[in-house]
């Protein structure tokens, strides 16, 4: 315990990769810490499965991979446009990427063994105990739970507790969230046999893909899915923005509530994906919120003794070919870490704050979101979903359709494919600057 009244230096307040990557950091380095969770046990609320992409963990934690709880080494990613019964596609394998550690994660088993990781280093962990609120006082900080006689005083806070982050509302850093700032994810986990993952994706071994697909319904901006292999299980799932489901649900998607659910179920059964996601045995039926943020719109992160890492920081990014916020959330997590142990150096509490800000700033994490910060409002374009699936659909068709005009070149069926959309030549040199600025 620490000196100077205070029970821990550091109270980490949920137990998620972000969580856990600041709790083993600060053990390790000595700082007494104590990792609180409202679960039973880690992982228990986390909606399974993900691509964890980078050398976040392994340069944390020496035995990662190898005893990790990983479940594919990821080695094929697709993006498919959908458009009716059609599909547009762009496929990318490469055996160069096992030299990466990218792989799908089940969050469920993974999180346990993160925090396991963490107590191992001497992290204080404190499961079933729900933070209900935070305050700062003159000389540290005090985190009340619903136990009885259970605040919990120190020096400072870390709040990883997700998008409805119970730290930053209590602490007055965080504002009302929005409907634009948040997205719904659902997802199916459904047990198959390794062999039958393998000959259905064109596997081998422990190789993964991951698949993302957008384009259903037509015209709706920003509504995604994704396919991910595991090791015996693959999840299949869809993503959207709260706005955008409202603008659906206003349009008659769905008899009640969000259309979410109703458009997985339908994304299903599209001819292109039944394929792909063929099972009876579910194992799982999930859902759950997420940030949904550009750099420009980043909700405040710090305060004086308390620092949001991970979701509660709105650290994810949707890049439209993949999605970026494992790692994000690790990385932000090391980051309020490595302040608090420059605070204990100093003896300057006060600034921690400041510290884990301006480190986060300085991470890739903040400049791969500011390198992509046009591309959030490149993907609410609606054509993108509508008009250019259709105009490369109607191309293609024209290409290998047998009875294609026989004076039908490539660049006149793009062409009349073009007049029969939506889209103006203004669009188009638009939209096409707009990409490129996004990348």
């Amino acid at each position: 315990m620490s000196a100077d009244g205070a029970s821990f230096d550091v109270v980490v307040v949920g137990a998620g990769r972000a969580g856990a990557a600041a709790a083993y950091k600060l053990a390790s380095e000595g700082i007494d810490v104590a990792l609180v969770e409202r679960a039973k046990q880690p992982g228990m609320k986390n909606v399974t499965g993900g691509v964890l992409y980078g050398e976040v963990v392994a340069d944390l934690i020496p035995e990662y991979p190898e005893e990790a709880p990983v479940e594919r080494h990821v080695v094929e990613h697709n993006v498919k446009l959908l458009h009716g019964d059609a599909e547009v596609g762009i496929g990318y394998r490469d055996q160069d990427l096992r030299e990466e550690p990218n792989y799908t994660l089940m969050l469920g088993k993974f999180d346990r063994w993160f925090v396991r990781k963490a107590e191992a280093q001497g992290a204080v962990f404190i499961p079933e105990t729900t933070v209900v609120d935070v305050t700062q006082t003159a000389d540290g900080a005090v985190v009340h739970t619903d136990r009885p006689d259970g605040d919990i005083s120190c020096r400072a806070v870390v709040g990883a507790d997700g998008v409805n982050s119970t730290v930053g509302r209590a602490t007055g850093i965080r504002r009302t969230i929005r409907n634009d700032d948040m997205a719904l994810s659902v997802k199916k986990v459904i047990k198959l046999d390794r062999e039958t993952i393998n000959e259905r994706f064109n596997l081998n071994g422990d190789e993964g893909a991951a698949y993302i697909y957008t384009g259903f319904p037509e015209g709706a901006p920003t509504i995604g899915y994704f396919i991910y292999t595991f090791d015996e299980h693959i999840s299949v799932g869809a993503v959207g923005s709260l706005e955008v489901l409202r603008w659906l649900g206003d349009e008659g998607y769905g008899e009640t509530g969000t259309p979410l659910y109703s458009l997985l179920e339908q994304f299903m059964e599209l001819e292109t994906v039944r394929p792909y996601v063929a099972g009876d045995v579910l194992q799982e039926y999930q859902g759950i919120l997420v940030p949904e943020f550009s750099y420009d719109t980043l909700p405040d992160r710090a305060d004086r003794r308390v620092a949001l890492v991970g979701d509660a920081a709105g650290l994810v990014l949707n890049k439209g070919y993949t999605f970026r916020g494992l790692d994000y959330g690790v990385s932000s997590g090391v980051e309020a870490a490595n302040a608090a142990i420059e605070c204990r150096q100093n003896g300057d509490w006060d600034t921690f704050g400041n510290r884990y800000d301006q480190r986060l700033v300085d991470s890739y994490v903040l400049r791969d979101m500011k390198q992509h910060r046009h591309l959030p409002a490149f993907l609410e374009n609606e054509r993108m979903y509508d008009a250019y699936p259709g105009m490369a659909v109607e191309t293609l068709r024209g290409m290998y359709s047998s009875s294609a005009d026989a004076d039908g070149l490539t660049w006149r069926r793009a062409w009349r494919a073009f007049r029969r959309s939506d889209a103006s030549l203004r669009d188009l040199l638009y939209d096409g600057y707009r990409s490129v600025r996004s990348l």
